[in-house]
């Protein structure tokens, strides 16, 4: 049953995202992600970027043992720096880093306001505050010990 206590986070959380919504960033990254969605050129090799993929999936399934697996790598990575220098797709990641920096810097306050000794996982290391890693046990989960 959730009480008036958790009614009142929930809300406060509505509130919060309609702030993130009306940030630079969030605009920025909505106009992007909308250009990505109808830019022809970008669609086209987000397309064969995919078919590509796809096909090396089936090579790869045998390895370095299938006859094409060196030559298919080496397409597919040159595509994917085609795919990569197109102007639409490089705006749309720089405008979706920047979105995933603003969520990483309010997840770091909220969970700081909660506890000092909360883990936060990001991978930006500004939000990782600690020297530790691996939830205190030295594994290789990725995130951090703010402290």
């Amino acid at each position: 049953m959730i009480t008036e206590k958790e009614l009142e986070i929930m809300d406060q959380l509505d509130a919060l995202n309609s702030k993130v919504m009306e940030t630079t960033e969030y605009r920025h990254y909505c106009k992007y992600r909308e250009l990505l969605d109808t830019d022809p050129a970008a669609a086209g090799l987000i397309y064969r970027f995919t078919k590509m993929k796809e096909e090396f999936e089936e090579v790869q399934r045998f390895g370095k043992y299938h006859p094409d697996f060196s030559t298919k790598r080496r397409e597919i990575n040159q595509f994917k720096k085609e795919l990569d220098m197109n102007p639409v797709v490089m705006e749309y990641r720089k405008a979706e880093y920047q979105l995933q920096a603003l969520l990483d810097e309010i997840l770091y306050h909220v969970s700081i306001g909660v506890s000092q000794n909360v883990n936060v996982v990001s991978s930006n290391p500004f939000f990782s505050v600690g020297g530790e890693s691996g939830c205190s046990t030295g594994g290789s989960c990725g995130c951090q010990t703010a402290i």
